[in-house]
């Protein structure tokens, strides 16, 4: 088997794809993307300034938060809350409301976190079979298992 140098699909890394965390379908992107990396740049000064360099428990649960929504969440489907009536409404996706709910459900970070990591849900579809199927060298040549190159 050979290295498959087109194994991913980019565009995923940074936009995201679907996966569903205890009911709620959530658009999430691969760990460590550019936008990820960004945001986290940004958080880590932000939060030096704000707090100096020695960060308490909840203040780095508050930037973990933050960078999960800035960095890896996408979109959202399927999520609830409780109205002043006692009704549940959807709740649209934004980066607020994301905030909310990592601060009501921290439990979900580490589970959106392990999705992120996840690659397999990055992966290219293949369009056909290709078991079998011989492929020439980068330099359009037959690889050496050919038996017709003989």
């Amino acid at each position: 088997m050979s290295f498959r140098m087109d194994k991913f699909d980019a565009d995923k890394f940074t936009e995201g794809e679907w996966a569903t965390i205890e009911g709620g379908e959530f658009k999430i992107a691969r760990m460590n993307n550019q936008v990820y990396r960004d945001a986290q740049r940004r958080l880590d000064k932000e939060f030096r300034k704000k707090y100096g360099d020695e960060l308490t428990a909840a203040q780095e649960d508050e930037k973990e938060a933050k960078l999960v929504a800035e960095g890896l969440l996408r979109d959202w489907s399927g999520i609830e809350a409780q109205d002043e009536n006692g009704e549940l409404v959807s709740v649209p996706y934004s980066l607020e409301n994301v905030a909310t709910l990592l601060r009501n459900r921290p439990d979900v970070i580490p589970k959106i976190a392990q999705k992120a990591v996840d690659l397999e849900r990055f992966e290219t579809k293949e369009v056909e079979d290709q078991a079998g199927k011989r492929k020439p060298s980068s330099a359009g040549k037959r690889n050496s298992s050919d038996p017709e190159k003989a």
